[in-house]
């Protein structure tokens, strides 16, 4: 009995000591804390630092994940990151989170035991910013932004340590940081690795330092330090990977992850396309269709990659290879620039010279046998010859085993079956589909734990590729190849009929019972009613010739209507091109220069210049954009040549400003010989001119090689009846040439010399027929001496009528007194109808640098109502915009003609509008207008106008 009682107490006691030895969580049932949360905004680490916005992030899901612990509820006071650190220093919060260790913090604050997550600080330059490199002095002298934390005493360090003479500026909270690095006011950032999320701008430099960082807590709250010190440790006993967790959640593209380094960017900068080998017979990963399409997932991954870096101009070409070597040795030779699916481990991609990218998909493989599962199993494997990732992990996890080569994993199969081998393996994705076939069901499987990697291959040595590579599958993430891997694993199960007759026998005998009493029943029935059938077909073969009679009748129509879609379809097409076509040499002239001015902004002489030939291009551009709007009428012949005063040798000089920024980039010697004129000014179409030298000189510099000669020569032919002169145009290149074919054919519409020479060279193919047709138009002619590697030389040879001398005089003194008559201008008023707030402030300074009053209207009623209120005479004349809001232009000038009061109705109103065609000036004119002005606003005839109106 006593030995009883004293078991009885031992057990007793024991229960309380294991009760008190086990931790016991905070009951979610006690009455809970509430935890007032110094919350910061501070991007994918914690976001939604406002009332009623949601709120996520790092930081966030780990309060939640420890009031699972706690019991604690909370209480979020918002404020700048330098804000709620206060708020912790003066217990108005109970906690701030990811603050740094510092020691002269340790007095002020709580730490608690274990930190809530790590950061590496990284330096980040702006991605234009080509002063800063690698280097760290390259800092001297620049602006380093930084978070006012215990980043800065690092920074600080980091700086002395390698005697960097830097402006370092701490800013209180990371909105007013990014702002000003995004901004440009701050060179360099100096950043958390996680805090420079998502900044495409931005390049990662090196990191400078890293740091634990911490869930402080009040130092008037020692009670909440002590349960959070718990919880942490009781997490980290239940969950030991919860901050990796966290970190691959929230951070799994940072900036770095955007940023290329340098040898990345030199790949870059060297490829317009990316070489694709991948293995056929390997779906859900790779396969060629009958075509020699490449499908499967990596159709899928590789643009996925470089759309998500943003180098979605990169072209992909796939290759198909049978056999996994063959694919590898491509690799090796430089065939193909990566491969896909390689694996087997490292050891053998280090022997087969090619190095293996982050894993795309981890899978398990299956080990397939027919029978039991003994010893013997796995003592011979069947292997597919053409996959060598198969044997790999055959003879790396079965090193005994004997191998049987087969040429497909279909014979691998039929081997398991036959009992030739004793198994074989399947990729875990490719396994259940494949054993779904009716041949291999009987076939049993199960799972084996080691895992294998299914990555891109690439040549050792091109580390800046697999760099690129494998920034990109950390972009796309796992969990997009195994969902595209998905969609393409049906393929491997070939459901035909067999299978289906097999898993539905008795529907289909149920079917067949039916369908054979369904077609005795029809056949008697049809029996029956033979006659009324015959009379009924008799009825539809008649209908049916009816029909056949009207189809002839209309085929003709219907061919009609077709060769018409046909015509309007190449019109159509003609139209976009000659616009493509037209529009390159002046436009490149336009950047070229603009960017020279910049580069000499404070050379006025040079700026100057630079202005003037882009006022060139830019005038020669405005016409051909004109004309190419209306193109159409070239086409029915509506066009006409409209012969103006020219003087010759500025219009060579003008196309030879067009075409210099071309030129020189290829570092052409260019001749002009002018020497043979003798009549300078004349009568020509200045714009059809230009448009025919600029084809012709443009295809010169096209297809003459660096360093080659185009030679422009001017002669002036015999007169005619005094009155016109012919002029022969001679460009002559020591470029490429043309074959004897391509020459007989070359005015002809869309026809390029397809040579492996010019193949590289784009080009529509009309520019010469559109010369050709501008040629004929102005009663010239054109042709060509060429041959194949020794040049070609253009003749063109055109009819000018010659300037008379008198007119030209007078002319010379009209302009004069247009000079001398703008100072009456002064004093007057006018007032501009506008709607465009950019177009008015041009307009305004335009005609205030002519002493001219300006006031605005911002549409067309504004205008009449303006006129109506002021006094007769106060407005001089009308700038009238056709397009505005409330009235257009044309109802308002027959407004302001209706008015009672001559003085305001007779005013002078000129159309100043994009609509520039000829029929547009007619509806001016007939609405009561004075003139029309097309924009852009040319500064000289807006003077020609106001001088013509007014004075």
């Amino acid at each position: 009995m006593q030995k009883n009682k004293a078991i009885t107490a031992f057990i007793i006691i024991l229960t309380i000591i294991m009760t008190f030895a086990v931790p016991i969580r905070v009951s979610a049932q006690e009455q809970p804390k509430t935890i007032r949360v110094g919350y910061y905004e501070n991007e994918v680490f914690q976001e939604g630092a406002k009332d009623g916005i949601v709120k996520s992030g790092y930081a966030y899901e780990y309060y939640l994940k420890l009031s699972e612990y706690t019991g604690w509820e909370y209480e979020y006071v918002y404020g700048s990151f330098g804000d709620v650190y206060d708020m912790l220093l003066a217990g108005e919060v109970d906690v701030v989170a990811g603050l740094a260790y510092k020691e002269e913090r340790k007095e002020l604050i709580g730490y608690p035991d274990l930190p809530m997550g790590s950061e590496t600080y990284n330096f980040v330059k702006h991605e234009t910013d080509t002063d800063i490199t690698a280097d760290p002095q390259t800092f001297n002298g620049k602006k380093i932004g930084v978070l006012d934390s215990a980043m800065v005493d690092t920074l600080r360090e980091y700086l002395d340590s390698h005697a960097i003479k830097a402006e370092v500026m701490a800013f209180s909270d990371y909105e007013e940081l990014f702002s000003e690095f995004d901004s440009k006011n701050v060179d360099i950032l100096a950043a958390e690795g996680d805090g420079a999320y998502g900044r495409d701008h931005a390049e990662v430099l090196f990191s400078f330092g890293d740091s634990n960082y911490y869930l402080c807590v009040s130092r008037y709250r020692s009670d909440i330090l002590s349960e959070l010190d718990t919880a942490q440790n009781m997490l980290a006993a239940d969950e030991p990977d919860y901050l990796n967790y966290l970190n691959h959640k929230y951070f799994p593209v940072s900036v770095s992850s955007r940023a290329f380094s340098a040898a990345e960017k030199e790949w870059i900068d060297t490829h317009s396309e990316i070489r694709i080998g991948c293995l056929e017979n390997c779906l859900p990963y790779s396969d060629t269709g009958k075509s020699g399409s490449v499908t499967g997932l990596i159709k899928d991954l590789i643009p996925e990659i470089f759309n998500d870096l943003g180098l979605n101009k990169i072209n992909v070409t796939y290759t198909g290879y049978k056999n996994y070597d063959d694919m590898i040795a491509a690799v090796q030779t430089d065939m193909i620039d990566a491969a896909f699916p390689v694996g087997g481990g490292l050891y053998y991609s280090e022997e087969n010279g090619i190095y293996q990218s982050s894993p795309v998909i981890s899978t398990t493989t299956e080990l397939v046998y027919n029978n039991g599962y003994d010893n013997d199993t796995v003592s011979s494997f069947a292997v597919n010859r053409n996959n060598t990732i198969q044997y790999y992990y055959i003879i790396t996890n079965y090193p005994d085993a004997k191998i049987i080569s087969c040429d497909s994993i279909e014979e691998c199969l039929e081997a398991v079956l036959s009992g030739k081998a004793g198994a074989t393996t399947l990729d875990g994705m490719r396994a259940t589909d494949i054993l779904k076939n009716s041949r291999f069901r009987n076939l049993s499987h199960r799972n084996i734990s080691r895992n294998d990697d299914r990555c891109i291959g690439v040549k050792i040595g091109n580390e800046e590729l697999l760099k690129l590579i494998n920034r990109g599958i950390a972009v796309v993430g796992s969990e997009y190849a195994h969902n595209r891997a998905y969609r393409y694993t049906d393929e491997l199960y070939n459901y035909g009929f067999t299978e289906a007759l097999r898993d539905n026998a008795a529907v289909f005998i149920a079917i067949a019972g039916v369908i054979t009493g369904l077609v005795m029943f029809l056949l008697v029935r049809d029996i029956k009613r033979s006659r009324k059938e015959l009379a009924i077909i008799e009825k539809s073969r008649l209908e049916l010739e009816q029909a056949n009679k009207e189809l002839d009748e209309n085929k003709d129509a219907l061919s009609d209507a077709l060769s018409a879609a046909e015509h309007a379809n190449r019109a159509k097409t003609v139209f976009l091109n000659n616009m493509s076509h037209d529009i390159r040499t002046p436009m490149n002239a336009i950047i070229g220069f603009t960017a020279l001015a910049d580069s000499h902004i404070d050379n006025k002489e040079k700026v100057r210049d630079y202005l003037g030939k882009i006022s060139v291009s830019s005038q020669h551009l405005l016409s051909l954009i004109n004309d190419v709007l209306d193109m159409s009428r070239i086409e029915s012949g509506k066009v006409l040549i409209n012969a103006s005063e020219a003087h010759l040798t500025d219009v060579i000089n003008d196309i030879c400003t067009i075409v210099h920024a071309n030129i020189s980039s290829k570092q052409l010697n260019f001749n002009i010989d002018t020497n043979d004129i003798i009549h300078d000014d004349i009568f020509v179409d200045k714009l059809r001119l230009q448009q025919v030298l600029l084809n012709i000189l443009s295809n010169a510099v096209k297809f003459t090689p660096t360093g080659g000669m185009i030679s422009l020569k001017v002669i002036e032919k015999q007169l005619t009846d005094n009155k016109t002169a012919w002029f022969e145009f001679r460009i002559k290149d020591n470029g490429i040439g043309m074959s004897e074919e391509f020459r007989n054919m070359i005015f002809d519409a869309f026809t390029r010399e397809q040579t492996s020479t010019v193949s590289g060279i784009q080009g529509t193919g009309l520019g010469m027929a559109i010369t050709k047709k501008i040629v004929d138009m102005m009663g010239g002619t054109i042709s060509v001496n060429s041959a194949e590697g020794r040049g070609s030389e253009f003749i063109v040879y055109l009819p000018c009528r010659i300037v008379d001398k008198v007119s030209e005089e007078d002319g010379t003194d009209k302009n004069k007194g247009d000079i001398v008559s703008i100072h009456d201008l002064k004093g007057k008023t006018v007032l501009i109808a506008e709607d465009n707030e950019m177009n008015q402030m041009i307009a305004k300074a335009i005609l205030e640098e002519m002493g001219l009053t300006v006031d605005i209207a911002e549409n067309g009623e504004s205008a009449v109502r303006k006129i109506t209120e002021a006094d007769a005479g106060h407005y001089s004349i009308v700038l009238m915009d056709i397009q505005m809001p409330v009235i257009d232009g044309y109802e308002a000038a027959k407004r302001i003609r209706s008015l009672k009061d001559e003085g305001k109705a007779d005013i002078p109103i000129v159309a100043v509008t994009a609509n520039a065609f000829e029929e547009d000036k007619k509806l001016a004119l007939s609405v009561g207008m004075n003139g029309h002005l097309a924009k852009p606003y040319d500064i000289g005839q807006i003077r020609k106008t106001l001088i013509e109106l007014l004075i």
